[in-house]
Formats: structure tokens, C-alpha cells, sequence
């Protein structure tokens, strides 16, 4: 068989294919500590990941094996190769195979690390260049925000500038978490194509439709609470530390600056969730200007009861991963009429 010839779960299949990668784990069972093998083989029609609970040692990546009664099983939504005992791994020495790789076309919003090699498109913002020196040569990262209809990640790409603005089709970037949310990277395999579609970029969602950190989502709901400490708190002006005693440990000498921090609470009807604010988003939505918190710093906290707490509102902002539960880093707030979101909330009940 070619591999993309193989659909569902299948039994003692045999197919010539080429190992791209060979890693181990030690796992503990009620049987005790054993050793199992996984990785990726390809051939000229795609690539598939295997496990094997055994592995002749000879055999390495790179190498290509003719292999005989193995299994396929589908796993998180993806065929799986499996050799067990029976399964006949037989090398090919000097043999050569062309692989082809096959990515996964996906929307931003449906990232995951276990799909770490996928196709996206979207439209880059924010790109710029930093230099930096590896083994005594001097390189570029390019860092900034890839979006799409769905979401927003940040993208990193070494070597390759994107234009801002123009919208990129890159096939086989590499998906990871960076700062508890989802990014993307483009390296030297990267395939970039320019696009010439156009997006839109209105992306409102339920809670209940959010199940990783995706980015740039417009959230409207209720704020149900509001944090005590939220308000104002004082900052290194060096660091940016927050600071708990008015002087910086590591700045001393360094004058502190104001900052406003805002936690609470957000219901849309179908979840509630966490949500965290800084001056970014809230300074605009209470109006007062960053020259003008020393003089409310005292009357800030009731500000932010008397215009957040109870009320309907409309929130752009990032999910941020937290041990496995989402919050949400609010990037704006907006007031919305409160009979508009009970109408919204009555239509999904």
C-alpha cells in the first residue's frame, strides 16, 4: 500500500516507507516499566506518525524498510501506523525514497500542538525584524501577528520577511505555545506563497465555541464581578515589575510610574469566564488619560465598579491558557445596550 491509500482501522498491511524519525519513552503499567517507540515514516504520497513496541536497533532515520503486517488505528482524529510482535521491519540498505510532505489546511482558530506541522493562510500585522548571533553569524527573526476570519496568533519567522498587510499561504509551519498561547513559526521547509483574496476579520464567538488560546476574539456578555484589588498599582519604570512596597529591589534608584490593572468576571449566557485588563483597555473605556491617574488614583476602583460591574459590554481579547482552563487578556472594552445582549442570550438558551 501507498500511505495515502490507507483509511480507518486496518490489519496486517504492507508497505514500503521511509523512517524520518525514531524517539523512545520509558511509560510504568501494572506490569511494570517498559519502553515504547514512535516517530514518523513517509513515502512519495505522505507521511504518517507510527508506534512500535519494538524496534530493531540496526534500523535508524533515514533508513528505508519494507514492512509487514502492521496495523493502522485512528488516534485523536488521525491514522496512527502500529507495530507490534508480529509486524516484520525489513531494511532496505542503500535504497532512496523521496517523502512527500502533506500538511493539514487549517483555520487559526483550530490550532493545536498535537497538529504541530500545519497549512494556514492569513494576513500579516505587526511584522518587524530583530537581529540576533548564532555560531558567529548574524540572523534575523521576523516577529508579529498572522489573522484569519476565525483568529489571531502571533507568528515568528527566521529568515523570511513577511510584508504587513499582505495576506500569505505558508504550508508546513510549525504550531507551539509561547506565553500560554498558541503561535506559529516559519523555518527553512516553510512553503510561502502570496495570496491575492481578501479576509474579514469580524470574529464573534460564544464562550462555549472557545476551547484553546486563540487570539483577536470579540466576546459580548455581562460582568458579573469585579475583582477587590482592582485598581491602580505602581510599577518599576526600568523593569516594568509590579511593585509591592514602592521600590524596585533590583531598581532602587529608579523612580515608579502608575498602571491600572483590572480583573473580573464576563457571562455571555453559555460560560462565564476570567478576564484581566490593563490600562491598554481600560483607561479609554473610563476616560482618563495616563497624565491623569495620580490625581484619581483614589477614586479609580469606584470608577471601575460604577462602569463595569453589572454592566453589558463588548470585549476584543486573547484566551490565555491557565493549567489546562482558559481567561481571557482583554485588549478593549466596549458598552453595548443591555437589551441587545438579552435578546442575544435568550436566542442560545
Amino acid at each position: 500500500m501507498k500511505i495515502n491509500e490507507i483509511q480507518g482501522n486496518l490489519n496486517n498491511i504492507e508497505i514500503k516507507v521511509k523512517i524520518l524519525s525514531v524517539d523512545k519513552r520509558e511509560i510504568s503499567t501494572s506490569k511494570g516499566d517498559t519502553v515504547y517507540y514512535y516517530g514518523l515514516v513517509g513515502d512519495d504520497t505522505g507521511v504518517l506518525p507510527y508506534t512500535a513496541w519494538e524496534f530493531p536497533a540496526p534500523i535508524k532515520a533515514g533508513d528505508v524498510v519494507q514492512v509487514k503486517y502492521a496495523k493502522t488505528k485512528l488516534y485523536n482524529d488521525r491514522i496512527r501506523l502500529y507495530f507490534d510482535s508480529k509486524t516484520e521491519l525489513l531494511l532496505k540498505p542503500g535504497e532512496e525514497m523521496d517523502v512527500k510532505n502533506t500538511y493539514k489546511e487549517v483555520k487559526l482558530m483550530d490550532l493545536s500542538t498535537k497538529s504541530p506541522f500545519v497549512a494556514v493562510t492569513g494576513k500579516i500585522s505587526n511584522m518587524s525584524g530583530k537581529e540576533y548571533n548564532k555560531a558567529g553569524k548574524t540572523l534575523t527573526i521576523y516577529n508579529g501577528f498572522i489573522e484569519d476570519d476565525t483568529s489571531k496568533v502571533r507568528i515568528s519567522s527566521f529568515g523570511k520577511p513577511l510584508e504587513n498587510g499582505k495576506i500569505y499561504r505558508l504550508v508546513g509551519a510549525k504550531v507551539s505555545e509561547f506565553n500560554r498561547q498558541l503561535e506559529i513559526s516559519i523555518g527553512d521547509k516553510t512553503e510561502v506563497f502570496i495570496e491575492n483574496e481578501d479576509m474579514d476579520f469580524e470574529r464573534y464567538y460564544k464562550l462555549f465555541e472557545v476551547d484553546n488560546p486563540a487570539g483577536g476574539i470579540t466576546i459580548i456578555g455581562f460582568i458579573i464581578t469585579l475583582g477587590t484589588k482592582s485598581g491602580i498599582i505602581k510599577r518599576c519604570s526600568e523593569c516594568n515589575k509590579p511593585l509591592s512596597t514602592g521600590v524596585c529591589p533590583d531598581h532602587p534608584d529608579k523612580p515608579t510610574k502608575l498602571d491600572i490593572f483590572s480583573y473580573f468576571t464576563l457571562d455571555d449566557g453559555t460560560k462565564y469566564i476570567q478576564c484581566i485588563a490593563g490600562k491598554k483597555a481600560i483607561m479609554p473605556f473610563i476616560g482618563v488619560k495616563e497624565e491623569e491617574l495620580p490625581r484619581y488614583a483614589g477614586e479609580i476602583y469606584k470608577m471601575l465598579e460604577d462602569k463595569l460591574y453589572g454592566h453589558a459590554v463588548k470585549v476584543n481579547a486573547d484566551f490565555i491558557k491557565n493549567d489546562g482552563d482558559l481567561s481571557l487578556r482583554v485588549n478593549s472594552i466596549e458598552n453595548v445596550e443591555k437589551e441587545d445582549i438579552r435578546k442575544d442570550i435568550e436566542l442560545n438558551q
